[in-house]
C-alpha cells in the first residue's frame, strides 16, 4: 500500500515539479505509515525504482535507445550496443536510493515529535 501511494503521488507530481520531489513525498508517507526502518527504506526504494525504470523504458524504446546509448558513451561505458540497459538501471537505482533514504529518515522523524508528551 505504501509503495503504491509513493509511486502514484510521485508520478503525478513529477509532471509539475522537479525530480527531487520524490524525496519529500517518500519522507512524508514513510513518516505517516511505515512500520519499521527496513519497511520504510524498502518501500521508498522499490516505489521509485520501479516507477523510474518503467518510465525510462517507455521513453527510450521508441527511439531505439539513441540518447541512452550516448549517455553511456559519456559515462565511458564499454562500446557495445546494450549500454542503454546500464544507463536505465543506474537511473532507477539513483532515484530509488534518494527515495529510500528519504523514507528511512521520515520513519525516524516521527520519534522526534511524539504525539503524547
Amino acid at each position: 500500500m505504501l509503495t503504491r501511494l509513493i509511486s502514484l503521488s510521485c508520478l503525478i507530481l513529477q509532471f509539475f515539479l522537479p525530480w527531487w520531489i520524490i524525496g519529500p513525498v517518500a519522507f512524508l508517507f514513510a513518516a505517516w505509515m511505515a512500520k519499521s526502518p527496513s519497511h520504510a527504506f524498502k518501500t521508498g526504494f522499490n516505489a521509485i525504482f520501479i516507477m523510474w525504470l518503467i518510465i525510462a523504458l517507455i521513453k527510450t524504446l521508441p527511439n531505439d535507445n539513441i540518447l541512452a546509448n550516448r549517455v553511456g558513451q559519456m559515462l565511458m561505458l564499454p562500446d557495445w550496443s546494450l549500454n542503454w540497459i546500464i544507463v536505465i538501471l543506474l537511473t532507477a537505482i539513483a532515484g530509488g536510493l534518494v527515495a529510500g533514504i528519504a523514507a528511512f529518515a521520515g520513519y525516524f522523524w516521527r520519534f522526534i515529535f511524539p504525539k503524547n508528551r
